[in-house]
C-alpha cells in the first residue's frame, strides 16, 4: 500500500510517542509498503525508503502551532496519491487516528479540577484549539477508525465522545528487543537504585516520587534516585533539598542511551498523572526492570501486581504514601525475589514486539 503517516515529530531523539512513530514507519517500510512521513521534525536514519514531506509550523503561539500543523499537513496530502492516511498527531480527516497524546478533555479535568479554573482554561486559545481539533477527530465522519494503545484510552473516548466503540481498536505498543534488553552481567548492589524518566516532570509525577523516596529514606532504607529528562529540574531540586534527600537524588537531564539507565537500575518509578500508554514502562520491562506506575497510565494494564511491578491508584491525594508503601515493599524483598521480578519483567515485554504492533495496525486498517 501507499501510506501517509502524519506526526509532528518522527524521531528516536525525544519521547515515547515520537519513537513509536519512527518504529511504526520503519516496520511499514520493512513490510513493503511505500510510506510518506508528513512531519516538521524527521530523523532520516529511521529507514532509507521513507519519504519525508516537510510540514511548516507557525510557532508564533501554542495554538497557531497546532492549527498550522493540521492545516499544512492536510494541504500537503492533496499532492500525494496514497491509499490510506494514518494520523499519529492530532490531525483530521484520516483513515486511522492513533491516540498517542493525552485525551485533552480528560487531561484538563485532571489538570484543572476546579470549576472556575477549568472554565478559564477552557477559553484559553491553546486549550480551545486542541479541544476543537479533538472534537473534529472524534467525529466518525472525519476518522474511519481509532487505534488506542490501552483500554484506558478506549474507555475515556467512550465517556467523553460519541464515537462508535466497534471502530476503536486497542493495540498495545511494541518495544525494540534489540535495543532494550537486560544486561546479563548486572549485579544488584547494597544500595537499591530507583529510576524516574520523563520529559514533563509534573505530569509524569516527579513530585510524588520525591516525597515517596523521602519516606523510604526516613524509614532507614538504603536507596538512591536517578532522574532523567529534559524538563527544568530547579523546583524539584529545591523540593529534594527541603525533604532532606538531595544528596541521594541525581538530576541528569536527557540522554540518548536510556536503555543503559534501565539496565543499571533496580526499580522504575513512574506515577504518571495521565498517559494513554507510557512506552517507558514497556522499555523498562524489556530491560528486566520492574516498574511501579499508576492506574491512570495505560501501560499499567501489562503490569502484574507483585510479579513484574506494582500499580497504585493514580491522581489521588495519597499518591506519595501509596508509592512509598510499594517502594518499601520492594526494598524489603530478598535479592533473589527481586531477581525473579526482573525475569518476569523481561518475560512480559517479550510478548510485545514492534513488528506485531505494525502487523495488527495494518490488519485493522484494511478491515
Amino acid at each position: 500500500m501507499k501510506l501517509a503517516v502524519i506526526r509532528s515529530e518522527c524521531s528516536y531523539g525525544k519521547g515515547g510517542a515520537e519513537r513509536y512513530a519512527a518504529n511504526l514507519c520503519r516496520e511499514l517500510c520493512k513490510m513493503g509498503h511505500k510510506v510518506w512521513v508528513l512531519a516538521e521534525i524527521f530523523d532520516p536514519e529511521i529507514h532509507p525508503d521513507l519519504k519525508h514531506v516537510p510540514i511548516k509550523v507557525n510557532r508564533t503561539s501554542s495554538f497557531t502551532k497546532h492549527l498550522s500543523f493540521n492545516r499544512n499537513a492536510q494541504a500537503a496530502l492533496k499532492n500525494l496519491k496514497v491509499d490510506q492516511v494514518i494520523a499519529l498527531s492530532r490531525n483530521f480527516p484520516s483513515d486511522a487516528f492513533r491516540v498517542s497524546d493525552p485525551l485533552q478533555r480528560y487531561w484538563m479535568k485532571l489538570r484543572y479540577p476546579g470549576k472556575i479554573r477549568g472554565f478559564i482554561e477552557s477559553i484559553n486559545p491553546r486549550h480551545r484549539t486542541i479541544l476543537k481539533i479533538e472534537r473534529a477527530i472524534m467525529n466518525p465522519n472525519n476518522t474511519r477508525i481509532i487505534v488506542t494503545n490501552s483500554q484506558l484510552s478506549k474507555t475515556l473516548i467512550g465517556e467523553y465522545y460519541q464515537y462508535p466503540q466497534d471502530r476503536i481498536h486497542v493495540i498495545y505498543n511494541g518495544v525494540d528487543h534489540e535495543q532494550f534488553t537486560p544486561d546479563p552481567d548486572y549485579q544488584e548492589g547494597s544500595q537499591i537504585k530507583l529510576l524516574f524518566v520523563g520529559q514533563d516532570f509534573k505530569r509524569k509525577g516527579l513530585d510524588p516520587v520525591l516525597r515517596a523516596f523521602a519516606i523510604a529514606r526516613e524509614q532507614g532504607h538504603d536507596c538512591s534516585l536517578r532522574v532523567i529528562g529534559s524538563d527544568n529540574p530547579a523546583p524539584y531540586r529545591e523540593l529534594a533539598g527541603r525533604l532532606g534527600v538531595i544528596d541521594r537524588v541525581n538530576f541528569e537531564g536527557p540522554t540518548r542511551e536510556i536503555q543503559k539507565a534501565y539496565q543499571m537500575s533496580d526499580l522504575f518509578v513512574f506515577p504518571s498523572l495521565y498517559d494513554p500508554f507510557a512506552n517507558v514502562v514497556l522499555e523498562s520491562l524489556a530491560c528486566g526492570l520492574p516498574a511501579l506506575t499508576t492506574t491512570t497510565n495505560g501501560s499499567s494494564e501489562i503490569i502484574e501486581e507483585g510479579q513484574n511491578g506494582y500499580v497504585v491508584r493514580g491522581a489521588t491525594h495519597h499518591l506519595s504514601k501509596d508509592l512509598a508503601d510499594r517502594i518499601i515493599q520492594f526494598l524489603k524483598l530478598t535479592p533473589g525475589d527481586r531477581k525473579k521480578m526482573r525475569q518476569a519483567a523481561r518475560n512480559t515485554a517479550e510478548r510485545y514486539t514492534i513488528s506485531r504492533n505494525a502487523e495488527v495496525f495494518v490488519e485493522k486498517l484494511n478491515q
